[in-house]
């Protein structure tokens, strides 16, 4: 390797150091994962971890986990500085916050960040944050205030020099229904840190390098370009789209222009619906940039790895106070019943633009079912999120996949790990025949759950579906996504509610599928003939929208 003005003006030997950086962040990801306690890192990849330099500036995302919160994690490192100086770091302190208007949106996502210290300068920032299993407050959509869905965080310093601050920890642990899971999963966290941080010092060592700033810079630029060669194939216009979702209480609109003009992208909200109290789907600014962020580089230019230069050419404006940038104290627990819906209306809104690139509407949101009890398989208090997920859109030219989270990436543990962790017994997992759009190319299917209490007492389950009033539309022509649903004993469940679910008795789940693309009748008859051979497609459906004919 080569000192620092050689790697920039060599753009094979910086490439070679982005891809350094790149492997130490996934490194630090896999070291999240080996120690996390919950099945929501472990299973469920609901984490982002990025290197930084010492400005905050991103260089490295990991390829692993959900990609947005892996986005907003130097947004929430710049932010985090603005509270606690840069003059105020030492080697050994670790940052931590899990404020909603920091993060990615709501109490269970924690953030952690440490300063990167080499020969005494500080010379970056390790950053890593996940879900986490409970945060106390209500589990349920429908507190008015945040207040009400946990306990929060501001900006804290969680280790002083390397000495843990155990008040916090020890507030963590009295204020959460699982302390075990919480607490292991945030030393997790720091442990991921110190992975970032030991391998950087290494590679700056191993190079000579004192200052990761050049390099980020240049690395920053030349993905900002590629980027913007990206943008610039899409004609100069306006482009825009305006959805509805199934809301709290009543319907939500949500509305973006997203005008390009050469290689910029300027997204504007104006138009969408206020935010919401009671109902915990309101979304902060920072989840809903990423949203639009994530949707764009997977359009636009989904193969080059990813820093912060491709945020540069996009700008987003979305009103204060509306739902997708909502103001504090306002309830954030289920945010993403209405940020996922963002993709859908990003790519309905490009799709006038580059219909060919984009695809129908997913079946996100991602179904998530909360159930907890006071007696779990070890004989403690349990809190366990059971997420199913929807199918993906067809896209011109291929299928959409089933049972893929899109956009969030966060998906089910297998079924035997769920039963040997809480005391849930799944009597049922199947694709559920039709669900998948129809279309010359069909949509995703989702999924259908029969999930049972064998804990032997009561156990309080906890809703947050959508999708159930409005499903996923198809493109092109293409037919829309199957509805989705949940039921107590076969009677339907408040899509957004809770109760109680007795010893021996069972939910059913179903989740929405994906959109199609194209116009059914023009589907191959070979794919039709292997979705019917499958089970995908019944023939009921076949003879109806695909014009199918019994031989």
């Amino acid at each position: 390797m080569q000192h620092a003005p050689q790697i920039i003006d060599d753009p094979v030997i910086l490439e070679i150091f982005w891809e350094r950086c790149i492997s130490i962040v996934d490194e630090a990801a896999d070291t999240l994962v080996r120690a996390a306690f919950s099945t929501v890192v472990r299973e469920s990849n609901d984490y982002g971890c990025a290197v930084c330099d010492s400005d905050g500036v991103g260089i490295g995302y990991t390829t692993k986990g959900t990609p947005r919160m892996s986005i907003i994690l130097p947004r929430t490192i710049r932010a985090i500085l603005e509270k606690i100086p840069l003059a105020t770091l030492q080697a050994g302190d670790v940052l931590f916050t899990n404020d909603p208007w920091y993060g990615s949106g709501h109490l269970p996502d924690f953030y952690i960040t440490m300063p990167i210290f080499r020969q005494g300068k500080l010379v970056g920032f390790a950053g890593a944050s996940s879900h986490v299993a409970d945060i106390g407050g209500t589990v349920t959509t429908g507190a008015r205030q945040v207040y009400e869905e946990g306990i929060c965080f501001p900006p804290v310093k969680l280790f002083h020099a390397g000495t843990p601050d155990d008040v916090i920890f020890s507030i963590i642990e009295k204020n959460v229904r699982v302390s075990d899971q919480v607490l292991g999963d945030l030393n997790a966290l720091i442990a991921s840190c110190r992975t970032s941080a030991n391998e950087i010092v290494k590679l700056m060592d191993e190079t000579g390098i004192d200052d990761l700033r050049p390099i980020s810079q240049s690395l920053n630029a030349r993905t900002e370009r590629v980027f913007r060669r990206a943008i610039e194939e899409i004609p100069d216009g306006t482009y825009s789209s305006r959805i509805r979702t199934d809301g709290f209480d009543g319907e939500v609109y949500l509305q973006c222009a997203m005008t390009v003009r050469g290689s910029d992208i300027a997204i504007d909200c104006a138009g969408t619906s206020p935010q919401t109290s009671p109902g915990g789907i309101n979304v902060v600014y920072n989840y809903t940039y990423s949203a639009f962020v994530y949707v764009l580089k997977c359009v636009l230019d989904p193969h080059t790895p990813y820093n912060e230069g491709i945020t540069r050419p996009i700008t987003v404006t979305v009103p204060p106070g509306s739902i997708l940038n909502a103001q504090f104290p306002a309830p954030v627990f289920a945010r993403n019943q209405t940020a996922h819906y963002i993709p859908a209306m990003a790519m309905d809104a490009l799709s006038k633009a580059i219909p060919q690139r984009v695809m129908a509407a997913c079946g996100a949101p991602t179904n998530r079912t909360m159930f907890g009890g006071p007696v779990g398989r070890d004989g403690r208090p349990f809190s366990y999120m059971m997420i199913s997920s929807g199918g993906m859109g067809a896209c011109a030219g291929k299928d959409g996949y089933s049972c893929t989270p899109y956009p969030s990436n966060s998906g089910s543990p297998p079924v035997e790990v769920i039963e040997s962790v809480v005391p849930l017994t799944i009597r049922r997992k199947a694709l559920r025949a039709d669900s998948g759009g129809a279309g010359e190319f069909r949509g995703g299917l989702g999924i259908e759950l029969v999930v049972e209490n064998s804990s032997g007492q009561p156990m309080q389950v906890a809703s947050r579906m959508d999708r159930v009033e409005n499903p996923p539309l198809g493109l092109a022509g293409g037919g829309e996504g199957g509805l989705a649903g949940i039921w107590m004993d076969d009677k339907p469940f408040p899509p957004k509610g809770r109760g109680e679910l007795a010893p021996a008795h069972s939910m059913l789940i179903h989740s929405p599928g994906g959109g199609g693309y194209g116009p059914p009748r023009q589907r191959d008859a070979d794919k039709l003939a292997e979705d019917l051979r499958e089970g995908f497609v019944s023939t009921g459906s076949a003879e109806k929208n695909y014009g199918w004919k019994p031989q």
